[in-house]
């Protein structure tokens, strides 16, 4: 199949997110973007993952050329609060190299350290032992330039990502971006007319005047999100649900006014469990998007309403509370069997969903564009070997991020509530294929490698902890959730063998708390998150 045209069905961040990518990589070609003249966007997918780095640097972008238009702050880590015991405790998920320089050579180290000075080295302690970026994400400051001797690991560029307006973003993308290089209709797709072989040969836009309006290409990129027209509604790819895993299936979604911005603009996004859910916090520019994610088997939506309420008058006041507009949003976790059907491609929601914990809406939407692209300029035609390996490769990147978020739950402490209680109950092992994941296109090592090395759940979970080599996220969330390879028994046992392991631990506990310090205090002189934005993004706006 030679494809010299192509048409995306449906605006909004991941329409134009397309659009642009495809003129980036084929100026010369055809593209068309189909979408409704009034646009209804979800615009909750506002934060990422430094992996959209790499789709900037593809576009050409610098930071100043499009983060004052879309209200955008930089991120360095997302935070967990309640998720362990629901009493207050928040633990990081920071970006950036793990540091296994001298005394942090192997993870076990700090677990040992643990046992010997539990009141040194609580859960959240890992994080900023093995990656001292989160004491900067704690702190709420950032540089682009070096921190001090005893944190050297800090690239800016590599170690950032981004909170932002998502919805702005795609119309800077389609007004800033790619302007008048591609032909835009608009109406909403009301059915298609298919070649004698099963390809989409034509869409019909409905534009609301009772015309019919006739759309061809040669590949159409379906971006119409949760309905997905075109994939599963005229191609038929099934939806696979992952609610067997993942509970929440409704949220709450406003957009709320700072009341001390320059302290509230954090560095991280912020993921805070209630009763029978958790919300989202990021930071932006000029306001913060925030939104409860909910179950509606565990809670009434008015009373999930009237909790979602609550903490926003609590964090930050009644007043703003009362003055925020709330939408209700269903959620559709899951996926499209495939991807990629004969000429048709989903992208973004039109493909898959999975809640916004570790910021993925946003994630999937972009990688999955790339993935396209290197699929299309890899020669001049497209067979069936290069739509099964597309296929193959964004159905495993799905699964491990749906493994992933499944075990923020499953590693859960709370049983304050039947939501938490049910959560730590997942049958996840059985459910899934987890024990034939090996690598993963995204380089979220599994937490098990095959059926025969690693069949025990945690005793797979237990031995990434004694191989640097495997570190992934996983293990952040798992050593804030408490989850310990070792306990005090066990150390007390191989200090009593080997006492001059003893001695070191306590040397390395000593070399610690003096590194610790010299990092909080060259941290602390560093411009706050809010001030860095001020002075290098938003300079002529402010």
């Amino acid at each position: 199949m030679r494809i010299d045209s192509f048409c995306v069905v449906g605006g909004g961040s991941s329409g134009w997110m397309t659009a642009a990518a495809l003129l980036r990589a084929f100026p010369e070609k055809d593209i068309t973007i189909i979408e409704p003249k009034d646009r209804n966007i979800i615009g909750v997918g506002e934060s990422t993952l430094g992996h959209i780095n790499r789709f900037f640097r593809f576009l050409g972008l610098s930071d100043r050329d499009w983060m004052p238009y879309c209200s955008a702050t930089y991120k360095s880590s997302i935070a967990f609060q309640n998720f362990r015991d629901g009493e207050g405790e928040r633990f990081q998920y920071p970006f950036g190299r793990i540091d296994h320089s001298d005394y942090r050579s192997d993870y076990m180290t700090f677990f040992e350290l643990r046992a010997r000075f539990p009141q040194h080295y609580p859960p959240e302690e890992f994080a900023r032992f093995f990656n001292p970026n989160t004491i900067m994400a704690e702190e709420n400051r950032i540089t682009s330039d070096y921190v001090c001797n005893e944190h050297q690991s800090w690239r800016f560029s590599e170690d950032t990502a981004y909170h932002m307006d998502s919805e702005k973003f795609g119309e800077y993308l389609d007004k800033e971006y790619c302007k008048d290089a591609i032909t835009r209709v608009y109406g909403t797709v009301s059915g298609g007319v298919k070649a004698p072989d099963g390809r989409l040969a034509s869409v019909i836009v409905d534009d609301g005047t009772g015309v019919a309006q006739v759309v061809k290409a040669d590949l159409f990129i379906d971006c119409t999100g949760f309905k997905s027209v075109v994939l599963e509604g005229i191609m038929g790819s099934e939806f696979v649900s992952f609610n067997d895993v993942l509970f929440n299936d409704t949220a709450y979604a406003a957009r709320v006014d700072y009341t001390d911005r320059e302290n509230q603009m954090d560095l991280y996004t912020d993921c805070v469990g209630l009763s029978s859910g958790w919300v989202w916090n990021i930071p932006l520019w000029d306001r913060v998007g925030t939104g409860y994610v909910f179950s509606k088997k565990y809670i009434d939506p008015d009373i999930a309403y009237e909790e979602f309420v609550e903490y926003i008058a609590k964090r930050y006041s009644p007043k703003v509370a009362d003055a925020a507009q709330y939408k209700l949003i269903n959620i559709r976790h899951g996926k499209r069997k495939k991807a990629w059907v004969q000429n048709v491609v989903g992208i973004g929601l039109a493909y898959g969903f999975l809640e916004p914990l570790e910021s993925t809406g946003l994630m999937t939407t972009h990688e999955n564009i790339l993935y396209l692209i290197d699929t299309l300029m890899r020669r001049n035609q497209v067979t069936r070997i290069d739509v099964d390996s597309y296929n193959y490769t964004v159905d495993n990147a799905i699964e491990s991020m749906k493994n992933f978020i499944t075990m923020h739950y499953v590693l859960t402490g709370r049983d304050d509530t039947k939501y938490w209680r049910d959560c730590a109950n997942v049958d996840f092992a059985g459910k899934n294929d987890l024990f034939q994941i090996k690598e993963d296109p995204l380089t979220w090592h599994s937490m098990l490698q095959s059926r025969l090395e690693y069949y025990q759940l945690f005793d797979g979970l237990r031995k990434n902890f004694w191989s640097e080599d495997k570190f992934a996220g996983l293990i952040y969330i798992a050593a804030g959730q408490d989850f310990s390879p070792i306990n005090e028994f066990n150390v007390y046992e191989a200090h009593h063998l080997y006492p001059v392991r003893k001695s070191t631990i306590n040397d390395y506990h000593k070399q610690w708390q003096e590194d610790r310090k010299a990092i909080y205090n060259a941290v602390r002189q560093l411009q706050t998150h809010y001030e860095y934005l001020r002075d290098y993004i938003y300079v002529e706006k402010d």
